[in-house]
């Protein structure tokens, strides 16, 4: 095993990493995060959202406007959609499976392992660098957000060029004032890049690190270092074309929305229901950063004991600003710190290596447990979400959910190993183990929890029914973004009982109900006064895991309509 760790971490002639390293590193970075990609079914909210715009956006051939169904969407940029439909091309275009939006998340998450770990490598040591990749690669925010057709992992990706570009220029090139077409020019084109992905949110995290370390240099000039002028004319350049566009053809509804509720509005209000108290993020690392969680402590006496270096000064100050801010927005999500764990992973890596100094002190090694048992006790509760989950939608147990634990056991007792004796070779175990984990549970026990996909259930059977080359379906009871993604974009999702009758009755000849229980009575009612009545082709009993409400639904449709549900 030394040998091979000799081989993976020995520096080339030109720095960086050696080849079996990064062919080691990208091998568990794909384990860890590609299992499930075309598992899982459209999860709602957020991912629904993107991806059916995206798809909208394909099926419509404008790719300047943002809408889901006939509604504006006015939230985020259209670079993600962009995106999303560039990669849905080999897999069908606007018919391709939701695995194929999540495509660029999972790619701007390799791009991001493989900034971080080329980063260390080349400011610190390819120890360094390796452990730092592994860290990112295996933390569990980047393994979810990897697997979801959002922003934030293609934020990521294209944010660390950015923040890469930032600590060259700010710890390597020694000239006051650059060449732009260099460090600088990938710096601003990168947030250029991030400006059309998810608006100002990233360039701020970058502008952030770069005050907060001129100021504990307490040199000025380093903010000229970066060539602010054509650098914000670049990103600029990148941007604004698209944003003048679609406000123009919006009459800047856009900019209204986008800005000032979207953006601003989550600043002094939770929106949705995401609030949480000061610290949220702060506490929420033990699961978000699991299992480098287990080197948090070491991270932390790394950063104090080194905190002359320039390139450690440079870490903190992309990390704490990141915190503190995200601590003041009145929206809390697990995911927003995610742009500082390349950082976080940076310093584990670094500590890593002088771990024995380190943990020295009996107060130092009684921090470094504590952060160490945490993150087993973790790993135990994390592997049994799938059993306790299918316990809770009563549905049976299934052996992928029980795999899932004897993982969680393993992955524990790896992260208890590491804590004993910190190395590189352990942590390479502690993250394949984790790799383990996320496989089963996300490519096998998720996607069998069949009441929890209720609207990928009901396009199954929608599927099934003959009659029509395609139905029109109306939805009573459930109004979620997934079953527009998964019934087609026409799908009518209805405001009451009455309202999904009247959709009906407007589809006479294709059209199929779908009504929870509870919608039944005015349904029938309004069906009734109409003079018309309905067939029944189907039952589904699901879960609606937003709202956290059991989903009694009938699959009907009119007396006579063209619709039959299929002979077995």
């Amino acid at each position: 095993m030394s040998n091979l760790l000799e081989r993976l971490t020995d520096r080339p002639e030109r720095g960086g990493l050696r080849r079996p390293a990064w062919i080691a590193l990208m091998l568990l970075a794909f384990i860890a995060l590609a299992p499930g990609l075309f598992a899982i079914p459209a999860m709602d909210r957020d991912e629904s959202r993107y991806a059916q715009a995206s798809r909208q956006m394909m099926e419509t051939g404008d790719y300047l406007n943002i809408n889901f169904q006939e509604y504006d969407r006015h939230k985020q940029p259209a670079g993600s959609y962009w995106l999303q439909s560039l990669f849905a091309q080999p897999f069908g275009g606007a018919e391709a499976p939701i695995g194929a939006h999540r495509l660029p998340g999972f790619v701007f998450a390799l791009i991001a392992v493989a900034i971080t770990a080329w980063l260390g490598a080349r400011l610190f040591s390819p120890p360094v660098g390796l452990a730092a990749g592994v860290v990112l690669a295996t933390t569990l925010v980047l393994s979810v957000e990897a697997r979801t057709a959002k922003t934030d992992a293609v934020l990521l990706g294209a944010g660390m060029f950015a923040q890469a570009a930032l600590m060259v220029l700010m710890i390597e090139i020694k000239q006051r004032r650059p060449a732009f077409w260099g460090w600088p020019a990938v710096l601003w084109g990168a947030l250029g890049a991030t400006l059309l992905i998810k608006g100002p949110i990233f360039a701020m995290i970058t502008l952030l690190t770069l005050a907060g370390f001129a100021l504990w240099k307490r040199d000025a000039g380093l903010l000229l270092k970066v060539r602010p002028l054509p650098g914000v004319l670049l990103a600029l350049a990148i941007f604004t074309p698209w944003f003048i566009a679609i406000n123009l053809a919006t009459d800047w509804a856009f900019a209204l929305e986008a800005i000032g509720h979207s953006m601003l509005g989550k600043v002094g209000e939770a929106q949705e229901a995401h609030s949480g108290p000061l610290g949220f993020h702060l506490g929420m690392t033990a699961l978000t950063l699991w299992p480098g969680v287990a080197l948090l402590g070491l991270a932390g006496l790394t950063a104090w004991r080194l905190r002359d270096r320039d390139e450690v000064k440079f870490l903190i100050a992309w990390i704490v600003p990141t915190y503190v801010v995200f601590e003041i927005v009145a929206t809390k999500l697990p995911h927003y710190t995610l742009p500082s764990f390349p950082a976080i992973g940076l310093l584990i890596g670094l500590g890593l290596t002088q771990a024995g100094v380190l943990l020295a002190s009996g107060k130092a090694k009684a921090l470094h447990w504590v952060f160490a048992g945490l993150a087993a006790v973790v790993a135990l509760v994390l592997s049994a979400a799938p059993v306790i989950a299918n316990q809770e939608l009563d549905q049976p147990q299934t052996f992928a959910a029980y795999l899932t634990i004897a993982f969680g056991v393993v992955a524990a007792g790896a992260i208890l190993a590491l804590a004993a004796r910190p190395s590189l070779e352990r942590l390479f175990v502690s993250g394949a183990s984790a790799a383990a984990l996320y496989t089963c549970a996300f490519a096998f026990a998720i996607p069998a929890m069949d009441r929890l996909w209720t609207s990928d259930r009901l396009g199954d059977f929608v599927e099934t029914l003959e009659g029509c080359p395609s139905m029109d379906v109306v939805m009573g009871g459930y109004r979620e973004p997934s079953l527009a993604f998964n019934l087609g974009t026409q799908t009518w999702l209805a405001y009451d009982g009455a309202d999904a009758a009247r959709a009906l009755l407007e589809r006479i000849d294709c059209g199929v109900a779908i009504v929870d229980d509870r919608w039944r009575a005015d349904f029938d009612a309004a069906l009734s006064e109409a003079g018309e009545g309905v067939r029944v082709l189907g039952r589904y009993d699901g879960y609606n895991a937003v709202k956290g409400d059991d989903l009694y639904l009938t699959i009907l449709t009119l007396e006579h309509s063209r619709v039959s549900a299929p002979q077995i």
